[in-house]
């Protein structure tokens, strides 16, 4: 399978919030979650790219759209708001395990190199070795595990990374 990384266009929101819904399971309790606020808010960032600030799509020879790799501003502090941001990645289900996460992980990192920012933060579950062994492989480094609320017990612990750029 060719593998090919563009950025999304505003048409392919849908279908990257349908991937990223199919595998947030993974990551998150969202049992309790107000899902109309939560759409709300990923149309916010998605609609708002800008940049480095983006989402990258791999898509196949037909255009088909495997997986995808978003950077979103991670803090609003006036001297980090453009060297900080937050990475995602989401594969479709039917296109996990085949080197798309890793493929999309390397060329927006290499992207991330060209551009303003110092620091790509992220976060795994802890339960997820494939998207560790990613990570690791790359070039981010582990800073621990996200201790729990004080206010709500996360059910899907998780680990916090950072990649510098």
């Amino acid at each position: 399978m060719e593998i090919k990384i563009r950025l999304a266009e505003d048409t392919d929101f849908e279908e990257i919030y349908t991937i990223w819904l199919d595998g947030i399971h993974n990551s998150f309790d969202y049992t309790t979650a107000d899902m109309e606020q939560v759409r709300e808010k990923f149309a916010s960032n998605f609609f708002s790219r800008n940049g480095i600030f983006n989402f990258w799509l791999a898509v196949d020879e037909n255009e088909r759209i495997l997986g995808w790799q978003s950077l979103i501003p991670a803090s609003n502090h006036p001297f980090r708001v453009r060297t900080l941001a937050e990475s995602s990645t989401y594969i479709s289900k039917f296109h996990r395990f085949k080197g798309v996460g890793k493929c999309l992980l390397e060329h927006v990192m290499a992207e991330a190199e060209k551009s303003e920012l110092e620091y790509v933060v992220g976060f795994v579950a802890l339960t997820n070795e494939a998207a560790q062994r990613v990570t690791t492989g790359t070039g981010w480094h582990l800073v621990g595990s996200i201790p729990d609320s004080k206010k709500k017990k996360d059910t899907i612990k998780k680990l916090f990374l950072v990649r510098p750029v």
